[in-house]
């Protein structure tokens, strides 16, 4: 189970960039997002992430 936590990263590592190619969709649109709309999708993105990595530990502890 040693791909698990890289995957874990990489899927995280791709919801952000996500997250950042809207961000810049929408710096182009009528209605920019706010710095506080960025962050509280980035904090989601990270909110979505933290149980699994709890798991993680728990698991390989």
């Amino acid at each position: 189970m040693t791909g698990l936590p890289q995957a874990l990263a990489d899927q995280e590592t791709a919801d952000l960039a996500a997250v950042e190619v809207e961000f810049a969709r929408q710096a182009q649109g009528a209605e920019p997002w706010t710095l506080a709309e960025y962050l509280d999708r980035v904090q989601a993105v990270h909110g979505k992430y933290d149980p699994l990595r709890y798991i993680q530990r728990k698991q390989a502890a």
